[in-house]
């Protein structure tokens, strides 16, 4: 076949009633199998499976180019066909909002405390974030959105340029609900368990003998032959564990029901089972297990978490160097960098959702929660804010379906924080995707609605036979 046939027979093709059948026969059933996928995966292994994925934006636009193709090739210009044109019309609009949401429009969370503002969202995409150190020197990166999906493959792999080095960064291995566990092993090694508390969730780690390990924004470093002067370093001296610390550390002896500190500088007896704060994270000394190997594996267990922690490996390439890191996090998680030292750069990592700042601030000023009368279940809750910015000032109250919108953003009242003392707000920034979409809705409805009146149409045709039988 010629290139000149295949030229002329593309159109037949694109723009033929049995294509268009079959892409809207494609696009229910992917939509089916999202629903599905959804429910037993997750939002973001549907999204990253169906709804981004490049081979469902193919069919989004081939049925746009399909509807508009049909619109000049059955003439639907003319007066006579309008609910069809209108048809038509609206679910090329519709295709296009959904568009520019994707490429143009995102969504993040703010999450306020009572009496406390914030001015940035966190975005409910999650990125690898680095942060490279050479001196005074500091340069930020950012990837590009990560969707990463607990079914199939995933793949990530961007190269950085810092001071004429290059770092290359690429994913080996994803774990979504992810935790440490330990097995007995007589090839293992001594692990040290930690037990964190951040954010009112319980972590537990594994830092291998002879490792450094930052985690949450803490270094340790358990048997480590070049601890750093910042790090918590563990070292066994004759038989008996022992820690410094960088700076002087309050503790409290749940065992023993007293409470201390760890003295700056001074290579003390470790208390285990004694509990510390280190900035917002409680940590634990828990124990010093012997012939274990570590793994990090999925928690299969069910759990009352709707978005629990997610885990990536990376691999890390500069020069002749190559190092792994772990990062905890994912959507709707902003924890602290963890570290590692790679052809003479000093790199910090993140995984998770990034901060967005807000040309305004919003200030939460009360939050009310309504129980139903004799029971702990809410009712309903409200969230009273004040909203700033250079040019303007005013207040506000949030409840479900009551939107505030102010500068192309809307605030939506979502959930509360576990205290019952703040509010968390999912917000969205997308104006044009949305009124875009809006639009073609209202004409997909005047279309339905002019399709039952309209002269000529079916309906009218139905309506005569039943005057004249």
């Amino acid at each position: 076949m010629t290139k000149k046939c295949l030229v002329s027979l593309l159109p037949k093709i694109l723009f033929s009633t049995r294509t268009g059948g079959l892409l809207l026969f494609v696009f229910a059933v992917s939509m089916a199998i999202a629903t599905f996928i959804e429910n037993d995966y997750g939002t973001e292994t549907a999204k990253a499976v169906v709804y981004s994925a490049k081979w469902f934006e193919i069919v989004m636009l081939l049925l746009a180019i399909n509807f508009a193709g049909n619109i000049a090739k059955y003439n639907l210009w003319s007066w006579r066909k309008t609910p069809i044109l209108l048809f038509h019309l609206a679910f090329i609009i519709i295709i296009l909002g959904a568009g520019i949401t994707k490429y143009r429009g995102y969504e993040g969370l703010m999450t306020i405390k009572e009496g406390e503002s914030t001015g940035q969202i966190i975005s409910m995409d999650s990125y690898v974030q680095l942060r490279a150190q050479k001196g005074a020197f500091i340069q930020n990166f950012v990837s590009h959105s990560l969707l990463l999906s607990e079914i199939g493959s995933n793949t990530y792999m961007e190269t950085f340029t810092i001071e004429d080095k290059e770092i290359a960064v690429e994913l080996s291995r994803y774990v979504p609900k992810a935790q440490y566990t330990v097995e007995n092993s007589k090839f293992g090694k001594a692990h040290l368990h930690l037990v964190l508390t951040n954010n009112q969730e319980r972590k537990d780690f594994y830092i291998e003998k002879g490792t450094r390990e930052v985690i949450y924004g803490i270094p340790v470093a358990f048997e480590y032959e070049h601890p750093l002067h910042k790090d918590i370093s563990i070292q066994n001296d004759h038989g008996t564990w022992k820690v410094r610390f960088p700076e002087d550390t309050n503790y409290f002896n749940m065992v023993e029901n007293r409470a201390s500190f760890y003295p700056a500088d001074s290579l003390v007896p470790l208390q285990f089972k004694a509990l510390s704060q280190i900035g917002n994270t409680s940590i634990v000394f828990n124990t010093v297990r012997e012939n274990v190997i570590r793994t990090l594996t999925t928690n299969e267990q069910p759990t009352e978490k709707k978005n629990p922690e997610s885990a990536v490996v990376l691999t890390v390439r500069s020069g002749s160097e190559t190092k792994k890191i772990t990062l905890f996090g994912g959507k709707g998680y902003v924890n602290p960098f963890s570290s590692l030292f790679i052809n003479g750069i000093h790199l910090d990592f993140r995984y998770g959702s990034k901060p967005i700042p807000l040309p305004f601030s919003v200030r939460l000023r009360d939050f009310v929660l309504e129980r139903y009368p004799g029971s702990d279940s809410p009712s309903a809750f409200y969230s009273h804010v004040a909203v700033a910015d250079q040019e303007n000032t005013f207040d506000y109250t949030l409840f479900m379906n009551n939107v505030m919108n102010y500068k192309g953003y809307r605030f939506f009242q979502s959930a509360y924080t576990p205290d019952e003392k703040g509010t968390v707000l999912s917000v969205n920034k997308d104006y044009w995707g949305t009124h875009t979409t809006y639009l073609g809705y209202g004409l997909l409805g005047l279309g339905m609605l002019l399709s039952i009146f309209w002269k000529g149409s079916h309906f009218e045709f139905l309506y005569q036979l039943l005057k004249t039988s």
